[in-house]
């Protein structure tokens, strides 16, 4: 297997503290490495060992003042992210630069490979349960690329939630492309790996699962992976 690496930047507040805006949009934010490298698998005509390197960057929450503080206005916090990511992606390859929902208020723009690095931690499993977006407009080709390393594993694979378009689509991806038959209707099992593509809102089908020891991967999960990893306090200063 050929072992790969990505780069990412994270970036997100920290909560109460202050910083100089002149300094600030002169050099950016303080930038630190994870200290460790997090495995995960893709396909590109075999399956693929990569591993994401996560960078991360603080933002203070207000604005140091000579008299007090306020919070940074909307342009200023975006012209010092933007002077931390263009550094990012010059001097640490970090070319994709991701932005907290307690800085943007929404949970968009959360990269595949991270979701790739919450599923890895489940393996080996041979049966799994999808949920997708009801969208027509979701791209079913990130659920295929989070699969394809693992589909020769598996044995049983089931579709939970409202019947959609995209659930047509991956099913008849799967079936044609690679012989395998997912199933409708049926709740996820105990010890199955939960593959939920759906926003927060949309997974209210998972309170009738009750107490279940599924494995979850979902957009949340990988939302607290990423604060978890960037305030874990093993991380490495780099400038």
């Amino acid at each position: 297997m050929e072992k790969e690496e990505k780069n990412i930047l994270y970036a997100t507040i920290a909560e109460g503290e202050q910083g100089r805006k002149k300094d600030l949009l002169q050099g950016g934010l303080s930038i630190k490495k994870s200290g460790r490298k997090f495995p995960y698998l893709y396909w590109d005509r075999r399956t693929v060992t990569a591993g994401l390197w996560v960078y991360s960057a603080f933002l203070p929450q207000f604005e140091k003042r000579l008299f007090g503080e306020r919070k940074w206005e909307p342009e200023t916090a975006e012209k010092i992210l933007g002077k931390t990511a263009e550094r990012a992606a010059s001097q640490w390859r970090c070319y994709e630069q991701i932005l907290s929902p307690a800085l943007t208020g929404n949970r968009e723009g959360l990269p595949v490979e991270v979701m790739a690095v919450c599923l890895y931690r489940y393996r080996p499993f041979d049966k799994i349960c999808l949920s997708l977006p009801e969208e027509q407009d979701y791209n079913t080709e990130q659920v295929m690329w989070l699969l394809r390393p693992y589909l020769s594993r598996i044995r049983k694979a089931v579709i939970w939630g409202p019947e959609s378009e995209n659930g047509y689509r991956i099913r008849e991806e799967l079936y044609q492309e690679f012989g395998l038959v997912l199933s409708g209707g049926g709740k996820p099992e105990p010890e199955m790996v939960w593959l939920d593509l759906r926003e927060e809102e949309e997974r209210k089908a998972e309170k009738e699962t009750g107490n279940l020891r599924v494995k979850y991967v979902n957009r949340s999960q990988a939302w607290n992976f990423l604060d978890t990893t960037v305030k874990n306090g093993y991380n490495t200063e780099v400038n």
